[in-house]
């Protein structure tokens, strides 16, 4: 057994040098014994060689016999002493008899064994036993007589003055206690104390041992010489068990080499002693009996029985350690049901996780062969997606490289039409101050060699060469009722329609070069579609998870502002937006004939948010940089395009951002003709009764200017508010301009024509909903000036001939049917009949 601590390292070492001698006498083997204690008072074994004890007394401990080698110490100093281990000439003796007796018992033996191959019966198990018990008798008169030269040697070597620290340990060995780390070091310092002052301490504690039967033996507590061959110090801890070993072997040598019989037994014995062990081990497993450990004493308490041929139980020793424990048979049974009941529960977890990677197999193999199977398409799929991915990404780069040059075509046509717009409206303003300035300004204050005054007879040449051409005009035409003022002048020169023409076709020969550079793949609008519509029709699934519905409307816009650059719907022959090639091309986009059409799917929005995202800003520009509204003719194509779309298209409607952006643009542009363009010239009377004047032909044309304008602001109706509607018309032209500049002229036929003007252009919408017999507040004022006609008319009439009271009653009825269309019954039933 090994120790439980582990010893301080100490690397004195000396040299030993065995020296055996028989001639020595026991006096010189004395001297030399007690120079041995007091060399190793004052040496300390290293830990190597403590390993190696160790290891020897576990092998002594399992029955083998092995032989000891020298211990080497290291020398303090080369000139150290050399310490000497020499045997004593008796114990040499004695066990130089032992190998003797075990000689002379083998050779017996097998001249025995001979004997009874050679004779027809063998030895009985009687003449055995006897043959047994003489050399058992022999033996164990050696092993006495070893023993008592043993215990001399103990007597005189152990140390007559023993510590405290000694007796508490004995007395703890004795009750199988194992000392703790302080005893150990009190003891250890008390032996080193007394080492110092030269006492006496006994390498040899066997008896000590032997009598506290302790477990707890310390490796360096033994000394004591092996047999002739050992040349190494012996620190085994029960040295008695260790002879008793040794002298059974010697035994088993000399007996069981040639003893068939022994050997069978001696394999029993050792079962016996297994199974024994390992019950032990099950009883401490099962918690029923705690395991006892067998100890020296049981071992030796076997030997005893081997050497003395008494029966011996295995289970004696575990028998007396485990008191009188009893396993019944409900115990094992239970044992066993539970153990069963483990190997079940086990067994349904196995079966369970094998039924599980069975079902997996089977899913992974239709799992293969579906993949398999699906290898073709997949791969076309991945072909197609790589292609599709490359596409795109060479559609969005050389889209990148063009937007800029389709934004600079687009701002060189808007701003050729905006110079243009700007030119006819900069010259109508000025016509206007010219014609004011020349009939309210005396001629005769007038230079007419300045430049300015030629400048404006300049101008004014040109003004009438328009108007005699416009008149020529209507009367080819054949156009009855027209009044001076209603056209609007738009007429140019020959030079500023060569240089409009000569910037225009540049600008749309730029346009045909811009996708010049490219492949048909990305230069066409058909291309596109055909690359999209394929993805769409072949695999839909990922064509909506990519959400290409909404993204489409912008990777068109390009194209389609690229082929609007011309479109202008102010002008006139302007190609209607519907009729283009992209419009037909993308109006069926990703359906086909005699299929469902899905309310959710975004192709359905295509053309809406084409419409939304290209056509409308196009025409806010227009309308706020292009567009006329003194223009009847541009007015009215505005309008009816803007009608066009609210009609056909959902996604135009007043809460939609574009489309308030349109109208906001609308109403801002007629309120700057309000303000910049009106103008009423008031003259006296008697300057208007004279219709061929010029300053009467400038006042009516003013007037009738006003009257056009009125009715083109009408022409919004059911597209602006009818709020803002009679704002603009009723406060800010009709109330402002209109009545007074008819108030200002008599009252006559051209008269009534202008108010049956005004009253046509009013919407009848704004009249269904009244309740009262009352008209709108804002048309309180023309109800008057109606009322205050018709009274004129009437007084005049009755100082005239019967022919033109004809004619007055006529107008007067007129007047009266113009107020029951405003719904002014009050005014209409007071009027003079």
């Amino acid at each position: 057994m090994s120790t439980l601590f582990k010893k301080p390292r100490r690397n004195f070492r000396k040299k030993v040098i065995t020296i055996d001698s028989d001639s020595d006498n026991d006096s010189k083997d004395e001297n030399n014994f007690d120079n041995e204690q007091s060399d190793i008072k004052s040496q300390t074994f290293s830990s190597d060689q403590i390993k190696k004890s160790k290891k020897k007394k576990k092998e002594e401990s399992q029955g083998m016999h092995r032989s000891s080698s020298v211990l080497s110490f290291k020398e303090e100093n080369e000139e150290g002493e050399v310490f000497k281990v020499k045997k004593s000439s008796h114990s040499k003796r004695i066990a130089k008899q032992l190998k003797l007796a075990s000689k002379l018992a083998r050779e017996e033996e097998e001249k025995s064994k001979k004997r009874e191959d050679n004779s027809p019966l063998r030895a009985s198990p009687v003449h055995r036993e006897d043959s047994y018990e003489d050399k058992d008798e022999e033996i164990r008169r050696l092993r006495a007589e070893f023993q008592t030269l043993n215990g001399e040697d103990l007597e005189e070597n152990e140390s007559e003055e023993e510590t405290e620290g000694g007796s508490q340990l004995k007395k703890m060995m004795k009750k199988g206690e194992i000392p703790d780390a302080n005893m150990i070091h009190m003891i250890r310092k008390r032996r080193q104390q007394a080492r110092d002052f030269g006492d006496y301490i006994p390498l040899d504690d066997t008896e000590r041992a032997e009598n506290n039967k302790s477990r707890l033996v310390r490796d360096d507590d033994n000394d004591k010489s092996d047999d002739e061959d050992d040349e190494r110090m012996d620190f085994s801890v029960n040295t008695q068990a260790r002879d008793r070993i040794k002298i059974q072997n010697d035994f088993l040598a000399r007996h069981g080499s040639d003893n068939e019989d022994s050997d069978q037994e001696r394999e029993w014995e050792e079962q016996q002693i297994k199974k024994g062990v390992s019950l032990g081990s099950e009883q401490q497993t099962d918690g029923s009996v705690p395991a006892t450990p067998v100890h020296n004493d049981q071992y030796n308490g076997y030997q005893e029985t081997i050497l003395e041929k008494k029966p011996f139980t295995p289970f004696q020793s575990l028998t007396k350690s485990a008191g009188s424990t009893i396993i019944s048979m409900e115990v094992i049974r239970k044992r066993l049901q539970d153990r069963l009941n483990s190997m079940d529960e086990v067994h349904r977890s196995h079966t369970r996780e094998r039924d599980s990677l069975v079902s997996d197999i089977s899913d992974t193999e239709k799992s293969i062969d579906t993949c398999q199977e699906q290898v073709a398409g997949l791969e076309e799929r991945y072909r197609f997606f790589q292609e599709m991915r490359g596409y795109v990404r060479d559609l969005v780069d050389c889209l990148s490289q063009k937007v800029p040059e389709i934004d600079n075509l687009e701002q060189r046509m808007l701003t050729l039409w905006l110079n243009r717009a700007r030119k006819l409206v900069s010259r109508r303003q000025q016509d206007v101050r010219d014609q004011c300035q020349e009939y309210m300004t005396s001629t005769a204050n007038v230079d007419m060699n300045s430049p300015e005054a030629q400048e404006r007879q300049r101008r004014a040449a040109e003004r009438e060469a328009r108007r005699s051409r416009r008149r020529r005009a209507r009367e080819l035409k054949d156009i009855v009722g027209h009044h001076d003022g209603l056209s609007s002048d738009e007429e140019e020169n020959q030079s500023e329609i060569a240089k409009y023409n000569l910037e225009k076709e540049s600008v749309l020969g730029s346009q045909e070069r811009v996708f010049e550079d490219v492949v048909e793949d990305f230069s066409e609008v058909e291309s596109v579609r055909e690359r999209f519509e394929d993805w769409k029709q072949t695999y839909r699934d990922t064509y909506q998870d990519a959400y290409i519905g909404l993204c489409l409307p912008k990777l068109f816009n390009p194209y389609i502002r690229l082929s609007l650059i011309n479109w202008n719907p102010l002008e006139a022959n302007c190609l209607d937006f519907e009729d283009t090639r992209w419009f037909d091309t993308l109006i069926f986009y990703g359906f086909k004939l005699q299929e469902t059409i899905s309310k959710g799917d975004d192709d359905v929005r295509l053309l809406p948010s084409i419409v939304e995202k290209v056509i409308l800003p196009k025409l806010t520009v227009l309308a706020e940089s292009v567009w006329d509204p003194l223009s009847t003719t541009q007015t009215s194509r505005l309008v009816n395009v803007v009608s066009k779309l609210i009609r056909d298209y959902p996604c135009i409607q007043a809460n939609n951002k574009t489309t308030q952006q349109l109208l906001n643009v609308i109403v801002k542009r007629i309120r700057t003709t309000l303000e910049d363009d009106v103008f009423m010239p008031l003259y006296p009377k008697s300057v208007l009764e004279n219709r061929s004047s010029n300053s009467s032909v400038f006042f009516h044309r003013q007037l009738w200017v006003c009257i056009k304008l009125l009715g083109n602001i009408l022409s919004w109706h059911g597209i602006l508010s009818n709020q803002m509607l009679l704002s603009l018309s009723l406060d800010g032209l009709l109330n402002r301009y209109i009545i007074l500049g008819l108030c200002n002229s008599g009252v006559n036929k051209e008269t009534i024509q202008k108010c049956q003007s005004i009253i046509s252009t009013f919407p009848r919408e704004w009249f269904s909903d009244l309740d009262e017999d009352r008209t709108m507040p804002q048309l309180e004022n023309l109800s008057r000036f109606l009322v205050s006609a018709a009274k004129t008319l009437y007084t005049e009439g009755h100082s005239k001939l019967d022919f033109d009271k004809k004619d007055s009653r006529e107008y007067i009825k007129q007047i009266s049917k113009m107020l029951v269309n405003i719904h002014a019954m009050e005014y209409a039933v007071n009027l003079p009949m």
